[in-house]
């Protein structure tokens, strides 16, 4: 199988670092940008080929949500946010997976073998 090139977009420097623990627990992924905001992301999505982004939401600027309603060519995404609220926006815009801060290992495995069966 191929891997899953990954885009993770958080604000939170222990969030991103959570992510790319996680991620390197399976072989699967691949992180290949890890970015702060919204702005950095658009530039990475423009620039690189990326299969899923792990996307924060309540992001300084530009918010989850409104950066996804931005962009052309949506690749798979799994919103991870400490925000139950947004759930059903996010599910509108195509979301695989909504996962809730703080969120488990185990949760997080889920949220990408749903992304794999897609």
């Amino acid at each position: 199988m191929q891997p899953i090139k990954c885009l993770i977009v958080d604000d939170e420097p222990i969030a991103r670092n959570l992510l790319i623990d996680y991620c390197s627990y399976l072989s699967v992924l691949e992180v290949v940008e890890v970015c702060e905001n919204a702005f950095e992301a658009r530039e990475c999505l423009m620039n690189r080929k990326i299969d899923l982004i792990f996307l924060d939401i309540n992001m300084p600027l530009l918010d989850g949500i409104g950066f996804l309603k931005t962009i052309k060519n949506v690749p798979r995404v799994i919103f991870t946010t400490a925000y139950r609220k947004f759930a059903v926006a996010a599910f509108d815009l195509a979301a695989c997976d909504y996962l809730v801060k703080p969120f488990s290992l185990d949760r997080f495995i889920q949220a990408v073998d749903r992304v794999k069966m897609d």
